[in-house]
């Protein structure tokens, strides 16, 4: 019996499939070099949001630490400085993501698309990793934090929601719109097949 060909929709996923496991592989051999970036942009982010008290950050591998002046007590009495963490690469694997949903579709282009796509992924990157950090400070420290920041109850749940979204969502909802917004050529022809085969059938109805 022949084999039926797959759907346009499960041939392109099977090539996402093939495409994202080297490039996984590849991100996480690179994963030093890739973090740098986004963690570039969340401390400028920071220093030029909260200056008043952030005064830098420390990178270890792939965890960024944000360096505070917040002082917090420990349980036996000693005061010392907030300094939140976050793992990058938490929020990092859309790039590969990304790019396999590019080279997936054989677009035109790609040798200027995949670094595009690189580009447009960090602000967003930046965003996961400052409300990472600000949930932190505002949330899980802010009884002690709160007269030091400034933040308002709303902006304490603003955060906190933002950060639900950044670490839920974000990571893998931007890839598939940074790729939408630089190919297109998919979702015309899965409109253009889906046309094709309404009318074949409005066809077959009518004989």
């Amino acid at each position: 019996m022949a084999r039926l060909p797959l759907s346009l929709i499960g041939s392109f996923f099977l090539r996402v499939l093939t495409w994202l496991i080297p490039l996984l592989l590849l991100w996480y051999v690179g994963r030093h070099w890739m973090v740098k970036p986004p963690a570039w942009v969340a401390e400028k982010a920071m220093l030029g949001f909260f200056h008043y008290w952030v005064t830098g950050s420390e990178m270890d591998g792939t965890t960024q630490t944000l360096l505070t002046a917040l002082q917090v007590h420990s349980p036996d009495g000693r005061v010392g400085e907030l300094t939140p963490t976050v793992n990058i690469l938490s929020y990092a694997y859309g790039t590969p993501l990304a790019l396999a949903l590019l080279l997936a579709t054989r677009l035109r282009g790609f040798w200027w698309k995949v670094p595009s796509a690189i580009v447009m992924l960090i602000p967003f990157q930046a965003a996961s990793i400052c409300f990472t950090w600000l949930m932190q400070v505002a949330v899980l420290a802010g009884a002690e934090t709160t007269s030091q920041t400034g933040f308002s109850a709303l902006q304490v749940n603003l955060i906190a929601a933002a950060y639900q979204l950044g670490f839920l969502l974000l990571p893998t909802l931007i890839p598939v719109l940074v790729w939408l917004s630089l190919d297109r050529s998919l979702i015309a022809a899965i409109m253009i097949d889906g046309a094709l085969s309404a009318a074949t059938e409005e066809r077959r109805g009518q004989v």
